[in-house]
Order: C-alpha cells, then sequence, then structure tokens
C-alpha cells in the first residue's frame, strides 16, 4: 500500500469519527432541556422543556392512583394559556400532554392539574420548569 492510499484511509477514518461525534452530540447532548418532577397529592409528575425544530415542546406527564381518573390540565407559557382541556389517566394510570411553544429561551412553563369528577376531585398538582 502506498503512502498517499494510507494518509487517505486516514484522513476519511478522520472525517468519518468527526461526523460520528458531531451526530452524537446533537442527537443526545446539543439540545437545550429541563426537566422538574415531584409529588403531589397521591400522584407523582414530570414536567420538560426541550427545544424542537425552533420551538419548545413542553411535556407533562402524571402518574395518579388509577386509571379512568379525569384531570383538567392547564398548561401555561409567562402566565399565557398554550393547551387546556380535559384527560383522562389511562390504563396504568398515566396521563401525557405535550404542547408546542414559541419563542425565546427565558420562559417559565407552568402545568396545572385539577382532579374533577370522583371523591378526590379538586386535588391539583402544579409543575413549573424555567429556561
Amino acid at each position: 500500500m502506498t503512502m498517499k492510499k494510507i494518509l487517505a484511509i486516514a484522513v476519511a477514518a478522520i472525517v468519518v469519527i468527526g461526523a460520528l461525534g458531531i451526530g452524537a452530540w446533537l442527537i443526545w447532548g446539543g439540545e437545550d432541556d429541563v426537566t422538574a418532577r415531584g409529588t403531589c397529592g397521591g400522584a407523582t409528575y414530570e414536567i420538560s422543556a426541550e427545544d424542537e425544530d425552533g420551538a419548545t415542546e413542553v411535556t407533562f406527564e402524571l402518574q395518579s392512583g388509577a386509571p379512568g381518573e379525569v384531570w383538567q390540565v392547564l398548561i401555561e407559557q409567562d402566565g399565557a394559556p398554550l393547551l387546556e382541556g380535559e384527560r383522562t389517566t389511562d390504563e396504568d394510570g398515566e396521563l401525557d400532554v405535550d404542547a408546542i411553544a414559541r419563542g425565546d429561551a427565558g420562559e417559565e412553563f407552568t402545568a396545572t392539574a385539577t382532579r374533577t369528577g370522583d371523591g378526590a376531585a379538586g386535588e391539583t398538582c402544579v409543575a413549573t420548569v424555567s429556561r
């Protein structure tokens, strides 16, 4: 093998390794996301906000006690409603809500979930995350 071929292979290998490293950083480490977790009453929650194609995806997950519970959910961006409505926990007692927000970093996102329609009606979970 000539020196030119060895050099070409070495340069190609460096380019491939560099591209893989940049790709991995963009996929796993390049996003600006924040997450908060907590408990409220008999439920646990997680709220997160992450960059998604020029916007911010806000995800709110609630793990409650039982399937079929009805919750009134409100997600706000700096006090302005992004999403609101009724959601019902699935067969595992979970509900997942996603909302897309436009704007710059530095916002505060708040999810408020209030249980309705049964003996624990009025139980409220409030989760906040700031970017």
